[in-house]
């Protein structure tokens, strides 16, 4: 046996993680992610997303012939991008033209460093273009929306650019100004002229910072950028430069989004997902434990059982097959939630050994933490979220007649409230619980949304809560286990 204290589990978030390409786990889909063939990764959080945008951006920054860009809203002056929507249309085409800007502005920075991009010509006009405007900075994307604010949404351009004449050597003068939306296709088409070796990643993530259901204008800005991304793909597939957009979004983001044009981008998005079972298929949870225990322990490096040599599998009790089993069955089947628990047991494994105790005495610990890991998702969508928690609380048991928790909702002041000023009945507040994993349908089986995206919710089903979040809610997983 190996010392499970010993291992390094590693933070519990992918951004930014120095040893992540030494314990990194690749599905199959990560060589078309790198080969630019899927550009969107859509999932639930904590499920890997950030770790493949970040693998692949730790792979390009020390790459000479690699570069990137990155955009997140977080910090992103959203309300000065809002300003520079198109008002000529109302539908989520007001904001590709800005975000077609933007992504081209940051190409354009990209082969302005690009010493293997050949048609100079082109590249010095983009260059002398970026100077002249000031967006010839690191910034990004803020930015150069804070730059378009402040100069009215235009930007000084040579007037060979409006009459259609090509410009060459140090001639053009940089003086007429424009409004950014005229320029979008010369941009483009000055782009499209260069060719190059090199690899031009954006890498999008963290749309869900200041995220609100229902937010309408929000919705429009991420569909528009949907839009832009698969636009600006499409335009620069037929140019000699290897243009690789990445974004990684969530999946009840996603899914809610609701727009015709979504199927579209079916042939480029990546679903992540992971499975709990004890065998090791390509996209099985315990491939994440196995691949940091074998960083941390250079001993069990070609070993096909990692996980055996740190768990001690001898006392478990009867309702549950193994130390895996009973975690795994805690978790959403999400890398972020089995190396949260793993990190939670060490303290209790003074041994070093990972036994079933172990995990018992870290249950506690592990409940709490995903409990406001599903405050985190829920809350913009449940703003009485707590108090809906609370009434299972008062329920007492992990299973129960849908109607008993009904009542309960009814006769809370809070949720009643808001029932009444969203028109809702308690059923709905039940089936986004539902929808969030928090509740499951029994019927001689446990039935989990999380594990298949197509359960239909039946309101007069019996109900079960989710085994992670049964310590915390202080309920028994059933009457019958009294």
């Amino acid at each position: 046996m190996q010392d499970f204290r010993n291992v390094d589990w590693g933070p519990d978030e992918a951004k930014n993680d120095p040893n992540l390409p030494g314990y990194f786990v690749a599905t199959p889909e990560f060589s078309e992610i790198e080969e630019g063939n899927i550009r969107y990764i859509i999932g639930r959080k904590g499920t890997g997303k950030t770790a493949i945008v970040e693998k692949i951006k730790q792979r390009v920054s020390k790459d000479a012939m690699g570069f990137h860009s990155n955009l997140s809203l977080r910090n992103f002056p959203v309300q000065e991008f809002r300003e520079l929507r198109d008002k000529g249309f109302r539908d989520k085409a007001q904001f590709v033209s800005i975000w077609s800007f933007l992504i081209y502005i940051e190409i354009a920075k990209i082969i302005s460093k690009d010493n293997g991009a050949t048609s100079q010509d082109d590249a010095d006009e983009l260059r002398k273009f970026l100077l002249e405007n000031g967006l010839n900075t690191e910034s990004g994307f803020a930015s150069t929306v804070n730059i378009l604010r402040k100069s009215d949404a235009k930007v000084k351009v040579s007037t060979s650019w409006l009459d259609g004449e090509a410009s060459k050597g140090t001639q053009s003068q940089f003086t007429t100004p424009v409004h950014y939306q005229k320029i979008v296709d010369k941009i483009e088409e000055l782009i499209k002229n260069n060719e190059s070796s090199s690899e031009y990643w954006l890498f999008i993530d963290e749309l869900d910072e200041g995220f609100r259901a229902g937010d309408q204008n929000l919705r429009l800005l991420l569909l528009g950028l949907l839009r832009a991304v698969e636009d600006t793909s499409l335009s620069l597939k037929s140019a000699n430069i290897k243009y690789r957009p990445l974004v990684a979004l969530r999946s009840d983001i996603f899914d809610r989004l609701e727009d015709n044009d979504l199927n579209k981008l079916d042939d480029y998005i990546f679903r992540l997902h992971w499975t709990s079972r004890e065998e090791k298929d390509t996209y099985a949870l315990k491939l994440i434990a196995d691949a940091r225990i074998k960083n941390s322990i250079p001993a069990l490096g070609n070993s096909p059982q990692a996980w055996e040599e740190i768990v001690d599998n001898l006392n478990v009790p009867s309702f549950t097959t193994s130390v895996w089993a009973f975690m795994a069955s805690r978790t959403y089947d999400r890398p972020r939630d089995i190396i949260k628990f793993l990190k939670s047991c060490r303290k209790h494994s003074p041994s070093g050994v990972l036994s079933f105790d172990a995990v018992k005495m870290a249950e506690d610990t592990y409940s709490d933490w995903l409990y406001r890991e599903i405050r985190d998702e829920i809350h913009s969508y449940l703003p009485c979220w707590r108090e809906s928690l609370q009434c299972i609380s008062r329920i007492g048991y992990g299973r129960f007649n849908g109607a008993e928790l009904y009542k309960e909702f009814r006769s809370d002041r809070t949720i009643a409230k808001w029932l009444t000023e969203e028109q809702k009945e308690p059923e709905d507040l039940a089936e986004t619980l539902f929808d969030f994993g928090v509740l499951g349908i029994y019927d001689g089986r446990w039935l989990f949304k999380y594990k298949d995206e197509d359960l239909a919710w039946n309101p007069t089903s019996e109900l079960i809560v989710h085994f992670g979040l049964c310590k915390k809610l202080r309920v028994t997983r059933s009457r019958s286990s009294n």
